[in-house]
């Protein structure tokens, strides 16, 4: 997909958070629509709405993805055997998002995502998926780490 293509989708993602009630922009250089926000306890959590490379039935999926802990270099990433089995136990509870890890500018990250089809996405679909993302993620990131991850 090209730079402009992925900008053009990147719009109508960020016509679809206007019309939710949702504030955030599109950052080009992150190739992300990106939202912050506030949560208790005086802590933020970011969110980001990337398109995604895949298609189904020629639509377009995007990806609302939220860091919630900043991971080592080395096998794993620095991810020990009782916090991945932790994170593959939290995934079977979790609704409309999943943990993973996914690298963010130049260091991996475990995050909360969850994919959406963008042609049918409705600003409740979407208001729905971003806060679910983003608590998601601050519940692991509050639990497990003593900074923001992103």
């Amino acid at each position: 997909m090209s730079l402009r293509e992925t900008l053009e989708l990147l719009e109508k993602v960020s016509e679809i958070a206007t019309l939710a009630g949702i504030r955030g922009k599109i950052e080009e250089e992150l190739l992300s629509f990106v939202a912050s926000f506030a949560m208790p306890d005086n802590r933020s959590q970011v969110v980001f709405v990337r398109a995604g490379l895949a298609t189904v039935k020629d639509s377009h999926v995007v990806t609302f993805m939220s860091p919630c802990l900043a991971l080592k270099s080395g096998i794993f990433g620095g991810l020990s055997k009782s916090q991945a089995i932790d994170l593959l136990r939290r995934n079977e509870r979790l609704i409309l998002a999943r943990y993973g890890i996914a690298t963010l500018g130049d260091q991996d990250h475990v995050v909360a995502s969850v994919d959406a089809i963008l042609e049918t996405l409705d600003p409740e679909e979407f208001e729905a998926a971003i806060w679910h993302v983003a608590i998601a993620a601050e519940t692991y990131e509050r639990e497990n780490s003593t900074e923001d991850a992103f």
